[in-house]
Protein backbone atom coordinates (compact mmCIF):
# COMPACT_ATOMS: atom_id res chain seq x y z
CA UNK A 1 0.00 0.00 0.00
CA UNK A 2 1.30 3.93 -0.89
CA UNK A 3 1.69 5.49 2.38
CA UNK A 4 -0.95 8.30 2.42
CA UNK A 5 1.96 11.32 2.42
CA UNK A 6 4.76 12.25 0.63
CA UNK A 7 7.77 12.15 3.26
CA UNK A 8 11.74 12.94 2.53
CA UNK A 9 13.40 9.74 1.80
CA UNK A 10 14.96 9.30 5.13
CA UNK A 11 11.64 9.41 6.78
CA UNK A 12 9.53 6.99 4.76
CA UNK A 13 10.10 4.30 6.73
CA UNK A 14 8.64 5.55 10.20
CA UNK A 15 4.94 5.79 8.60
CA UNK A 16 3.60 2.61 7.69
CA UNK A 17 -0.24 1.00 6.61
CA UNK A 18 0.38 -1.89 6.96
CA UNK A 19 3.20 -2.82 9.50
CA UNK A 20 5.08 -0.95 12.40
CA UNK A 21 7.12 2.17 11.73
CA UNK A 22 10.86 1.95 12.01
CA UNK A 23 11.01 3.45 15.74
CA UNK A 24 13.59 4.08 19.14
CA UNK A 25 16.00 5.99 16.26
CA UNK A 26 17.55 9.25 16.78
CA UNK A 27 15.87 12.25 14.78
CA UNK A 28 17.02 13.27 11.57
CA UNK A 29 19.53 16.49 11.91
CA UNK A 30 17.46 19.66 11.01
CA UNK A 31 13.94 18.12 11.50
CA UNK A 32 11.85 19.85 14.42
CA UNK A 33 10.98 16.89 16.33
CA UNK A 34 8.01 17.02 18.76
CA UNK A 35 9.83 14.94 21.03
CA UNK A 36 11.65 15.88 24.84
CA UNK A 37 14.68 14.78 26.86
CA UNK A 38 15.36 12.39 29.02
CA UNK A 39 15.51 14.91 32.13
CA UNK A 40 12.01 15.46 30.82
CA UNK A 41 11.37 11.57 30.69
CA UNK A 42 12.39 11.13 34.10
CA UNK A 43 10.68 14.18 35.98
CA UNK A 44 7.55 12.70 33.90
CA UNK A 45 8.01 9.82 36.32
CA UNK A 46 9.45 11.04 39.15
CA UNK A 47 8.25 14.89 40.09
CA UNK A 48 4.81 13.04 41.57
CA UNK A 49 6.68 11.80 45.02
CA UNK A 50 5.84 14.33 47.26
CA UNK A 51 8.24 14.01 50.51
CA UNK A 52 11.59 14.29 47.96
CA UNK A 53 13.54 16.95 47.85
CA UNK A 54 13.74 17.34 43.31
CA UNK A 55 17.55 19.28 42.32
CA UNK A 56 18.04 19.96 39.13
CA UNK A 57 21.84 20.06 38.71
CA UNK A 58 22.41 22.32 35.85
CA UNK A 59 21.73 25.46 34.11
CA UNK A 60 18.34 27.65 35.99
CA UNK A 61 16.59 27.14 32.31
CA UNK A 62 16.37 23.12 32.77
CA UNK A 63 14.74 23.34 35.89
CA UNK A 64 12.33 26.09 34.78
CA UNK A 65 11.66 23.21 31.77
CA UNK A 66 10.94 20.26 34.29
CA UNK A 67 8.99 22.43 36.85
CA UNK A 68 5.70 21.71 34.62
CA UNK A 69 4.72 18.31 34.27
CA UNK A 70 1.48 16.76 33.44
CA UNK A 71 0.35 20.81 33.32
CA UNK A 72 0.76 19.93 37.01
CA UNK A 73 3.42 22.76 38.83
CA UNK A 74 6.01 21.14 41.11
CA UNK A 75 8.47 22.61 43.26
CA UNK A 76 12.12 22.13 42.06
CA UNK A 77 15.40 23.44 43.37
CA UNK A 78 18.24 24.11 40.58
CA UNK A 79 22.10 24.42 41.33
CA UNK A 80 21.72 27.32 38.52
CA UNK A 81 25.36 26.58 36.81
CA UNK A 82 26.77 29.16 34.81
CA UNK A 83 29.72 29.64 32.79
CA UNK A 84 32.35 29.69 35.68
CA UNK A 85 30.92 26.28 37.15
CA UNK A 86 30.94 25.00 34.03
CA UNK A 87 34.39 25.62 33.02
CA UNK A 88 36.11 24.96 36.50
CA UNK A 89 33.47 22.17 38.06
CA UNK A 90 30.57 22.46 40.50
CA UNK A 91 31.23 19.74 42.86
CA UNK A 92 30.75 21.94 45.64
CA UNK A 93 28.05 24.05 44.56
CA UNK A 94 25.96 20.59 44.55
CA UNK A 95 26.78 19.80 47.73
CA UNK A 96 26.15 23.46 48.70
CA UNK A 97 22.60 23.42 47.33
CA UNK A 98 21.36 19.58 48.93
CA UNK A 99 22.00 20.97 51.97
CA UNK A 100 19.91 24.06 51.53
CA UNK A 101 17.24 22.47 49.66
CA UNK A 102 16.80 19.79 52.84
CA UNK A 103 17.49 22.48 55.25
CA UNK A 104 14.21 24.63 53.66
CA UNK A 105 12.74 21.25 52.64
CA UNK A 106 13.45 19.68 56.08
CA UNK A 107 10.44 16.98 56.30
CA UNK A 108 11.88 15.72 53.52
CA UNK A 109 12.74 11.55 53.13
CA UNK A 110 15.40 11.50 50.30
CA UNK A 111 16.76 13.98 47.43
CA UNK A 112 16.46 13.44 43.88
CA UNK A 113 19.32 14.98 41.43
CA UNK A 114 18.87 15.18 38.26
CA UNK A 115 21.70 15.54 35.96
CA UNK A 116 21.59 17.56 32.75
CA UNK A 117 23.32 17.89 29.58
CA UNK A 118 26.56 20.77 30.85
CA UNK A 119 26.87 18.19 34.06
CA UNK A 120 26.90 15.18 31.12
CA UNK A 121 29.65 16.89 29.34
CA UNK A 122 31.85 18.23 32.01
CA UNK A 123 32.20 14.72 33.93
CA UNK A 124 30.99 16.11 37.03
CA UNK A 125 31.27 12.65 39.46
CA UNK A 126 27.66 13.05 40.71
CA UNK A 127 27.54 9.68 42.24
CA UNK A 128 30.18 10.03 44.74
CA UNK A 129 28.82 13.47 45.62
CA UNK A 130 25.34 12.62 46.49
CA UNK A 131 26.94 8.95 48.37
CA UNK A 132 28.98 11.61 50.23
CA UNK A 133 25.98 14.04 50.94
CA UNK A 134 23.81 10.95 52.11
CA UNK A 135 25.90 9.70 54.78
CA UNK A 136 25.85 13.46 55.52
CA UNK A 137 22.72 13.96 55.75
CA UNK A 138 21.47 10.79 56.87
CA UNK A 139 18.83 10.30 54.30
CA UNK A 140 18.85 8.71 50.73
CA UNK A 141 20.24 11.14 48.14
CA UNK A 142 19.76 9.71 44.80
CA UNK A 143 21.21 10.74 41.48
CA UNK A 144 19.05 10.51 38.58
CA UNK A 145 21.98 10.30 35.48
CA UNK A 146 19.30 12.04 32.61
CA UNK A 147 21.26 14.09 30.49
CA UNK A 148 19.27 15.10 27.64
CA UNK A 149 21.96 13.51 24.71
CA UNK A 150 21.76 10.01 26.76
CA UNK A 151 19.22 8.50 24.33
CA UNK A 152 16.79 9.48 21.30
CA UNK A 153 13.84 10.91 23.30
CA UNK A 154 12.09 11.01 26.70
CA UNK A 155 11.46 7.65 26.88
CA UNK A 156 14.64 6.47 27.95
CA UNK A 157 14.29 8.85 30.90
CA UNK A 158 11.31 6.45 31.54
CA UNK A 159 13.64 3.91 32.06
CA UNK A 160 16.90 5.79 33.61
CA UNK A 161 14.26 6.55 36.51
CA UNK A 162 12.45 3.47 37.07
CA UNK A 163 15.93 1.77 37.72
CA UNK A 164 16.79 4.14 40.05
CA UNK A 165 13.51 3.80 41.99
CA UNK A 166 14.45 0.15 41.84
CA UNK A 167 17.78 0.77 43.38
CA UNK A 168 17.41 3.12 45.83
CA UNK A 169 13.62 3.07 46.92
CA UNK A 170 11.70 0.00 45.74
CA UNK A 171 12.04 -2.83 48.57
CA UNK A 172 14.02 -1.31 51.07
CA UNK A 173 11.48 -1.99 54.06
CA UNK A 174 11.56 -5.51 55.61
CA UNK A 175 11.05 -8.88 53.58
CA UNK A 176 7.56 -10.57 54.26
CA UNK A 177 4.51 -12.40 52.61
CA UNK A 178 2.22 -10.80 50.10
CA UNK A 179 0.20 -8.45 51.88
CA UNK A 180 -3.85 -9.46 51.49
CA UNK A 181 -5.61 -7.95 48.62
CA UNK A 182 -2.62 -5.70 47.31
CA UNK A 183 -1.63 -3.83 44.28
CA UNK A 184 0.66 -1.67 43.17
CA UNK A 185 -0.11 0.52 39.47
CA UNK A 186 3.00 0.89 37.65
CA UNK A 187 2.95 3.93 34.88
CA UNK A 188 -0.49 5.52 36.35
CA UNK A 189 0.12 9.26 36.40
CA UNK A 190 -3.24 10.34 38.31
CA UNK A 191 -3.97 13.12 35.21
CA UNK A 192 -6.65 15.03 35.95
CA UNK A 193 -8.19 12.35 39.09
CA UNK A 194 -7.91 9.21 36.51
CA UNK A 195 -5.95 6.92 39.53
CA UNK A 196 -9.07 8.13 41.98
CA UNK A 197 -11.68 6.70 39.17
CA UNK A 198 -9.05 3.70 39.03
CA UNK A 199 -8.94 3.29 42.55
CA UNK A 200 -12.37 3.34 43.05
CA UNK A 201 -12.75 0.37 41.07
CA UNK A 202 -10.30 -1.60 42.42
CA UNK A 203 -11.73 -1.14 45.60
CA UNK A 204 -14.82 -2.66 44.67
CA UNK A 205 -13.49 -5.67 43.74
CA UNK A 206 -11.95 -5.34 47.67
CA UNK A 207 -8.35 -4.45 46.37
CA UNK A 208 -5.67 -1.78 48.13
CA UNK A 209 -3.19 -0.15 46.24
CA UNK A 210 0.06 0.24 48.12
CA UNK A 211 1.97 2.74 45.66
CA UNK A 212 0.65 4.19 42.39
CA UNK A 213 4.57 4.81 40.38
CA UNK A 214 4.26 7.28 39.74
CA UNK A 215 1.01 8.96 40.47
CA UNK A 216 0.84 8.39 44.32
CA UNK A 217 4.62 7.34 45.30
CA UNK A 218 6.33 8.22 48.43
CA UNK A 219 9.33 7.15 50.26
CA UNK A 220 7.54 4.73 52.59
CA UNK A 221 4.78 3.14 50.15
CA UNK A 222 7.88 2.60 47.72
CA UNK A 223 9.72 0.89 50.42
CA UNK A 224 6.84 -1.46 51.26
CA UNK A 225 5.60 -1.83 47.31
CA UNK A 226 7.63 -5.20 46.99
CA UNK A 227 4.70 -7.09 48.88
CA UNK A 228 2.58 -6.34 46.48
CA UNK A 229 -0.15 -9.88 45.59
CA UNK A 230 0.34 -7.86 41.75
CA UNK A 231 1.88 -5.49 39.91
CA UNK A 232 -0.84 -3.32 37.70
CA UNK A 233 0.75 -1.96 34.51
CA UNK A 234 -1.17 1.03 32.69
CA UNK A 235 1.66 2.61 30.75
CA UNK A 236 3.52 0.22 28.90
CA UNK A 237 6.35 2.24 28.38
CA UNK A 238 6.98 3.24 31.72
CA UNK A 239 5.63 0.62 33.58
CA UNK A 240 6.60 -2.89 31.90
CA UNK A 241 10.40 -2.55 32.19
CA UNK A 242 9.86 -2.01 35.97
CA UNK A 243 7.14 -5.07 36.72
CA UNK A 244 9.61 -7.53 35.04
CA UNK A 245 12.32 -6.13 37.02
CA UNK A 246 9.87 -6.63 40.23
CA UNK A 247 9.11 -10.13 39.06
CA UNK A 248 12.43 -10.93 38.90
CA UNK A 249 13.71 -9.80 42.27
CA UNK A 250 10.74 -9.98 43.97
CA UNK A 251 8.55 -12.35 42.52
CA UNK A 252 5.30 -10.05 42.52
CA UNK A 253 3.28 -11.12 38.89
CA UNK A 254 1.83 -8.47 36.98
CA UNK A 255 -0.51 -7.74 34.27
CA UNK A 256 -0.49 -5.02 31.58
CA UNK A 257 -4.32 -3.17 31.25
CA UNK A 258 -5.90 -0.59 30.36
CA UNK A 259 -8.33 1.76 32.18
CA UNK A 260 -9.69 3.51 29.17
CA UNK A 261 -12.59 2.98 27.59
CA UNK A 262 -15.70 0.54 27.81
CA UNK A 263 -14.02 -2.62 26.73
CA UNK A 264 -10.73 -2.15 28.08
CA UNK A 265 -12.05 -1.33 31.61
CA UNK A 266 -14.02 -4.03 31.92
CA UNK A 267 -11.10 -6.74 30.32
CA UNK A 268 -9.18 -5.40 33.44
CA UNK A 269 -11.47 -5.29 36.17
CA UNK A 270 -11.89 -8.92 34.85
CA UNK A 271 -8.67 -10.16 34.38
CA UNK A 272 -7.43 -9.14 37.78
CA UNK A 273 -10.93 -10.51 39.23
CA UNK A 274 -9.80 -13.20 37.85
CA UNK A 275 -6.05 -13.11 39.71
CA UNK A 276 -7.68 -13.23 42.49
CA UNK A 277 -9.75 -15.85 42.25
CA UNK A 278 -13.31 -13.64 42.11
CA UNK A 279 -15.00 -15.24 39.26
CA UNK A 280 -18.35 -13.71 40.54
CA UNK A 281 -17.10 -9.86 39.73
CA UNK A 282 -18.31 -10.08 35.95
CA UNK A 283 -21.49 -9.65 36.31
CA UNK A 284 -21.21 -6.44 38.06
CA UNK A 285 -18.61 -5.31 35.82
CA UNK A 286 -20.39 -6.00 32.68
CA UNK A 287 -23.92 -3.99 34.57
CA UNK A 288 -21.32 -0.85 34.72
CA UNK A 289 -20.25 -0.77 31.63
CA UNK A 290 -23.65 -1.10 30.23
CA UNK A 291 -24.86 1.79 32.58
CA UNK A 292 -21.63 3.93 31.55
CA UNK A 293 -23.04 3.22 27.49
CA UNK A 294 -26.56 4.27 28.03
CA UNK A 295 -24.91 7.80 30.08
CA UNK A 296 -23.07 8.11 26.70
CA UNK A 297 -25.47 7.63 24.38
CA UNK A 298 -26.74 11.05 23.68
CA UNK A 299 -23.10 12.13 22.84
CA UNK A 300 -22.46 8.80 20.70
CA UNK A 301 -25.27 9.68 18.19
CA UNK A 302 -23.72 12.83 17.73
CA UNK A 303 -20.20 11.10 16.81
CA UNK A 304 -20.81 8.43 14.93
CA UNK A 305 -18.95 8.30 11.43
CA UNK A 306 -16.87 11.23 12.46
CA UNK A 307 -13.21 11.17 11.98
CA UNK A 308 -10.00 10.99 14.19
CA UNK A 309 -6.47 11.12 14.27
CA UNK A 310 -4.44 10.52 17.25
CA UNK A 311 -0.98 11.64 17.88
CA UNK A 312 0.57 11.01 21.56
CA UNK A 313 2.31 8.83 24.54
CA UNK A 314 3.02 5.10 22.28
CA UNK A 315 1.31 3.33 25.16
CA UNK A 316 -2.11 4.48 24.96
CA UNK A 317 -2.46 4.40 21.19
CA UNK A 318 -3.89 1.34 20.72
CA UNK A 319 -6.77 1.62 23.76
CA UNK A 320 -7.64 5.10 23.20
CA UNK A 321 -7.92 4.12 19.72
CA UNK A 322 -10.41 1.54 21.05
CA UNK A 323 -11.80 4.00 23.32
CA UNK A 324 -12.61 6.45 20.27
CA UNK A 325 -14.28 3.52 17.73
CA UNK A 326 -16.28 2.64 20.97
CA UNK A 327 -17.55 6.32 20.26
CA UNK A 328 -18.21 5.47 16.79
CA UNK A 329 -15.22 7.31 15.51
CA UNK A 330 -13.24 6.13 12.57
CA UNK A 331 -9.34 6.46 13.64
CA UNK A 332 -8.09 7.66 10.23
CA UNK A 333 -4.14 8.82 11.86
CA UNK A 334 -2.15 6.39 15.09
CA UNK A 335 0.93 8.09 16.12
CA UNK A 336 3.55 8.81 18.78
CA UNK A 337 7.09 10.62 19.03
CA UNK A 338 8.58 8.21 21.07
CA UNK A 339 6.70 5.12 20.79
CA UNK A 340 8.27 1.24 20.79
CA UNK A 341 8.17 -1.65 18.91
CA UNK A 342 5.75 -3.17 21.73
CA UNK A 343 3.52 -0.32 21.63
CA UNK A 344 3.57 0.06 17.63
CA UNK A 345 2.45 -4.10 17.90
CA UNK A 346 -0.30 -3.45 20.30
CA UNK A 347 -1.02 -0.33 18.44
CA UNK A 348 -1.27 -2.30 15.49
CA UNK A 349 -3.11 -5.21 16.62
CA UNK A 350 -5.85 -2.55 17.99
CA UNK A 351 -6.49 -0.49 14.40
CA UNK A 352 -5.80 -3.45 12.23
CA UNK A 353 -3.92 -3.22 8.75
CA UNK A 354 -4.75 0.05 6.65
CA UNK A 355 -4.30 2.72 9.40
CA UNK A 356 -1.42 4.69 9.27
CA UNK A 357 0.63 4.79 11.89
CA UNK A 358 3.85 7.37 12.23
CA UNK A 359 6.46 7.62 14.58
CA UNK A 360 8.16 10.93 16.20
CA UNK A 361 6.15 13.07 13.07
CA UNK A 362 7.09 16.54 12.46
CA UNK A 363 4.90 19.64 11.93
CA UNK A 364 5.06 19.25 8.28
CA UNK A 365 4.06 15.85 8.04
CA UNK A 366 1.35 16.50 10.16
CA UNK A 367 0.10 19.52 8.20
CA UNK A 368 0.49 17.69 5.16
CA UNK A 369 -2.14 14.99 6.48
CA UNK A 370 -4.55 17.34 8.14
CA UNK A 371 -4.90 18.43 4.97
CA UNK A 372 -5.15 15.73 2.80
CA UNK A 373 -7.59 13.11 5.02
CA UNK A 374 -9.48 16.39 7.10
CA UNK A 375 -10.11 14.67 10.14
CA UNK A 376 -13.02 16.12 12.16
CA UNK A 377 -10.44 15.85 15.75
CA UNK A 378 -6.85 15.89 16.11
CA UNK A 379 -5.99 14.19 19.32
CA UNK A 380 -2.70 15.11 20.82
CA UNK A 381 0.28 17.46 22.90
CA UNK A 382 -0.15 20.86 23.56
CA UNK A 383 2.50 21.47 20.63
CA UNK A 384 0.08 20.02 18.29
CA UNK A 385 -3.05 22.20 19.25
CA UNK A 386 -2.56 25.58 17.74
CA UNK A 387 -1.80 23.97 14.53
CA UNK A 388 -4.78 22.23 14.38
CA UNK A 389 -6.67 25.41 15.02
CA UNK A 390 -5.40 27.33 12.82
CA UNK A 391 -6.66 24.93 10.01
CA UNK A 392 -10.07 25.36 11.36
CA UNK A 393 -9.58 20.88 13.32
CA UNK A 394 -11.10 20.70 16.54
CA UNK A 395 -8.27 19.38 19.20
CA UNK A 396 -8.43 17.49 22.44
CA UNK A 397 -5.59 17.60 24.51
CA UNK A 398 -4.40 14.17 25.84
CA UNK A 399 -3.41 13.88 28.64
CA UNK A 400 -6.42 15.53 29.03
CA UNK A 401 -6.48 19.32 31.11
CA UNK A 402 -10.10 18.89 31.99
CA UNK A 403 -11.71 15.61 34.07
CA UNK A 404 -10.70 12.36 34.65
CA UNK A 405 -10.54 10.01 31.03
CA UNK A 406 -9.97 6.05 32.85
CA UNK A 407 -12.63 3.78 33.83
CA UNK A 408 -15.95 3.93 32.87
CA UNK A 409 -17.36 7.27 34.21
CA UNK A 410 -13.91 8.70 32.42
CA UNK A 411 -15.18 7.33 29.46
CA UNK A 412 -18.45 8.89 29.63
CA UNK A 413 -16.66 12.44 29.98
CA UNK A 414 -14.32 11.53 27.34
CA UNK A 415 -17.83 11.40 24.99
CA UNK A 416 -19.45 14.60 26.40
CA UNK A 417 -16.32 16.04 25.90
CA UNK A 418 -15.20 15.25 22.29
CA UNK A 419 -19.04 15.42 21.32
CA UNK A 420 -18.55 19.22 22.69
CA UNK A 421 -15.15 20.06 20.31
CA UNK A 422 -16.52 18.36 17.64
CA UNK A 423 -19.86 19.94 17.61
CA UNK A 424 -18.91 23.55 18.56
CA UNK A 425 -20.14 26.41 15.66
CA UNK A 426 -17.31 27.58 15.44
CA UNK A 427 -15.68 24.95 13.26
CA UNK A 428 -18.34 25.89 10.39
CA UNK A 429 -17.65 29.41 10.11
CA UNK A 430 -17.12 30.41 6.55
CA UNK A 431 -13.10 31.54 7.52
CA UNK A 432 -12.01 28.57 9.02
CA UNK A 433 -9.66 26.29 7.43
CA UNK A 434 -11.83 23.27 6.99
CA UNK A 435 -15.63 23.51 7.42
CA UNK A 436 -18.39 20.45 7.21
CA UNK A 437 -22.16 21.69 6.55
CA UNK A 438 -25.01 18.98 6.91
CA UNK A 439 -25.32 17.30 3.64
CA UNK A 440 -22.16 18.50 1.85
CA UNK A 441 -18.78 17.24 1.19
CA UNK A 442 -16.23 18.44 3.45
CA UNK A 443 -14.41 21.50 1.39
CA UNK A 444 -10.39 22.03 1.43
CA UNK A 445 -8.96 24.93 3.27
CA UNK A 446 -7.49 28.16 2.14
CA UNK A 447 -4.06 26.74 2.86
CA UNK A 448 -1.68 25.22 0.37
CA UNK A 449 0.41 22.99 0.75
CA UNK A 450 3.19 21.62 -1.02
CA UNK A 451 4.88 17.79 -1.21
CA UNK A 452 7.82 17.39 0.89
Amino acid sequence: MKIPIDVIPERAGHLEVVEIPACDRRTLPGVVSQRACLLYGARWMLAAIRDAVHLIHGPVGCAYYSGTVRKKNYRVFSTALGEKEIVFGAGQKLEDAIREAVSLRPRSSAVLVYTTCAVGLIGEDVEAICKRASASLGLPVVPVNCPGFGGVSQGKGHDVAAAALLEHFIGRAPAGPPLENSVNILGEFDVQGDLKEIEQLLQRLGLNIICAVSGRATVENMARAHRAGLNIVHCGRTGRWLARKMEERFGIPWRKVSFFGLAETAAALQAIAAFFNRPGEAAWVEKEAEAARQRALPYLRRLAGRRVALFFGASRMGSMARAFGELGMEVVLCGSQFGCREDYTESRRCLGRGTPMIDDAHQRELEEFLHRYRPDLLVGGTRERFMAHKMGIPFLVFPQETSPYAGFNGFVNLAREVAALVGAPVWRLGNSGFMREEGEEMVASKYSVKPL
